[in-house]
């Protein structure tokens, strides 16, 4: 089963902006957080170096990732996945992206346009192939979700690029 990922507000509109910051390069991260009410719930998502020397790659700086892997432990919290960004290109991840992701990790992608949040989109790795995950993000300005939050009595959307963009 493919469990959908929530993102806050705030949460987007980071990497948002570190994407518009860092492009045309793509900016990247992680994502912390934990299992909750059948979803991944982000509580924490990081800005890391990109050492990946091409516009289009990314590569998680090492020592980023094993200072998060260290936090989550003492957090009580766990790495969900990873993020990065697209300058004018696809919200869809490369085979490369895929196979440097380990097995359990999501692999969330934004895309930006111009400085604009225009697509968001998360992928699991099932049996070789990539599969799309539910992209919840709680709009409500200072709201941090409550477990199992993504019911129909609560203020949440789930965002989507047909809805127009987000901007930062």
């Amino acid at each position: 089963m493919i469990l959908p990922i929530a993102l806050n507000r705030r949460q987007v509109i980071r990497l948002t902006r570190a994407s518009v910051e860092h492009a045309p390069q793509e900016a990247c991260g992680i994502l912390l957080g934990k299992h909750v009410g059948g979803e991944r719930s982000v509580r924490r998502l990081t800005v890391a170096q990109n050492l990946a020397t091409a516009a289009d790659r990314f590569f998680l700086d090492p020592v980023h990732l094993l200072r998060q892997e260290q936090a989550v432990r003492a957090q009580g919290l766990e790495i969900l996945g990873v993020w990065h960004s697209h300058s004018a290109q696809e919200a869809c991840p490369s085979h490369l992206d895929m196979e440097g992701t380990p097995a359990g990790w999501v692999q969330l992608i934004a895309r930006v346009d111009d400085g604009v949040l225009t697509d968001l989109k998360a992928w699991d790795a099932v049996d070789g192939r990539r599969v799309e995950a539910s992209v919840f993000v709680d709009l409500e300005p200072g709201w941090d979700a409550p477990a199992a939050a993504h019911s129909p009595r609560l203020p949440v959307a789930r965002w989507s690029a047909s809805r127009g963009p987000l901007e930062a």
